[in-house]
């Protein structure tokens, strides 16, 4: 008698994708009212995705909270619109990376492996390169172009993010 595998994602990183997820979706929210949209639309394909191992569905919510805080981004005009953005980009990479990583792990090793260790690894790795990422953006932004709309951080964000996607393949 075999004992069955259960090969949904690793708990902790998809709590850690869905949180950095919500946390993307505040950003655009608090950016501007549009981002709503954008953030409801990307952690209803998110949240799924991260609890049944949907690889398609993580992809879309990722794309859904970045489409939200370009948006917002693009017609907001809170005080801190700039960093708002980049801090919910940061956490839209986040919750994407960690949520691949949890899908990747449960159909490996499966959930009841204890990968804790790997997760905390991955999940501080990925947030460290994320922080110096956008920290390294946040300051070419401020010397480069002073006086610049916050769509142009939006269009830099995009292109981060596109970049570490081609990357990543």
């Amino acid at each position: 008698m075999t004992a069955e595998i259960d090969h949904r994602p690793a708990r902790l990183s998809a709590m850690v994708a869905l949180g950095a997820g919500a946390f993307a979706a505040l950003a655009a929210i608090l950016t501007a009212s549009v981002g709503v949209l954008g953030g409801a639309l990307g952690m209803l394909a998110l949240a799924p995705g991260v609890v049944l191992g949907s690889r398609r569905l993580v992809h879309l919510g990722a794309v859904g909270l970045l489409a939200g805080l370009v948006f917002a981004g693009a017609t907001g005009t809170a005080p801190s619109a700039e960093l708002l953005m980049l801090v919910g980009t940061t956490a839209t990479v986040l919750a994407w990376d960690v949520g691949q990583n949890a899908i990747g792990l449960g159909e490996q090793l499966g959930r009841e492996a204890e990968t804790t260790r790997a997760e905390l690894a991955h999940i501080g790795g990925s947030a460290v390169v994320g922080t110096l990422t956008g920290g390294v953006a946040y300051a070419v932004y401020q010397v480069a172009t002073e006086g610049q709309p916050v769509s142009a951080l939006a269009l830099l964000l995009l292109a981060v993010v596109i970049l570490t996607t081609a990357l990543r393949q």
